[in-house]
């Protein structure tokens, strides 16, 4: 069986990894619904304002990394950028050196992505790339993610890790539009996907972005909304590769779908 596509019990990142990692705080994307970066602030480590500052942890210092059961998904709570790179890659080969499968997670930069994969050479049967791609749209991207790279570039990663043999999934997690954004993805990036494209919604929104975006946030509401929901769930009912995150499934279980 395909460990990357094990069925997990859990939710969030426990549908996707019985492990995960970080080794930095902080992330330059910047994302408005980011858990992250409201966790940080809930819990007095780092002020919501601050959060685009990057700073490596303590756990970018490890020595040795053991084998360890299941998927170990690194990283969860940042990304991969041209700052923490170098110890992303150290750290990323310890966990590889043991046998570990790994799931990189990223809203990729082409530069972090093409050392990634010259480092990696050799380890493709023990990586899952999964690139989050949340729209095609490019004003939309720019507005919930100002920091992050644009869909181009993201798409353009996928390409490049899958002509290099690497196994490839995406995350359309969150849509950051409507139905239709999501199935847009899809379509643009199937064909470099080896394994799964993975689609949930913008969860907890309200609790998450700023007031001062209400209009936004309302019209995420608008768009996904239940019934928007079911039919894009009944639009790619027939895509092998699609998955469906927990946000989704609640709505597919709550109709009796």
């Amino acid at each position: 069986m395909n460990e990357f596509d094990a069925k997990r019990e859990g939710t969030g990142t426990h549908e996707w990894a019985e492990v995960t990692e970080n080794i930095a705080r902080g992330c330059p994307n910047n994302c408005l619904y980011c858990y992250a970066a409201h966790s940080a602030n809930r819990f007095g480590l780092r002020k919501r304002e601050n959060w685009s500052t990057e700073e490596l942890t303590k756990r970018a210092e490890i020595t040795s990394y053991p084998a360890r059961k299941g998927v170990v998904m690194f990283p969860s709570s940042h990304d991969i950028t041209p700052f923490n790179l170098d110890a992303y890659v150290r750290v990323a080969r310890l966990i590889l050196a043991k046998g570990n499968r790994l799931l990189i997670v990223s809203k990729p930069r082409v530069e972090c992505i093409d050392a990634m994969l010259l480092e990696f050479a050799g380890f493709e049967d023990q990586i899952l790339f999964r690139f989050t791609i949340g729209s095609v749209n490019e004003e939309l991207l720019r507005f919930w993610e100002p920091g992050a790279p644009s869909p181009g570039e993201r798409i353009e990663s996928l390409r490049r890790a899958f002509s290099a043999g690497f196994k490839t999934s995406v995350s359309i997690e969150p849509i950051v539009g409507g139905t239709q954004d999501a199935i847009d993805v899809v379509m643009a990036t199937q064909e470099y996907v080896t394994d799964t494209i993975w689609i949930g919604k913008m969860n907890k929104v309200r609790l998450r972005v700023g007031s001062e975006h209400d209009g936004a946030i309302k019209e995420i509401e608008r768009l996904q909304s239940d019934g928007r929901i079911i039919q894009l769930y009944k639009h790619l009912q027939g895509f092998p590769k699609i998955r469906w995150k927990d946000s989704i499934n609640e709505v597919i279980s709550r109709w009796g779908l």
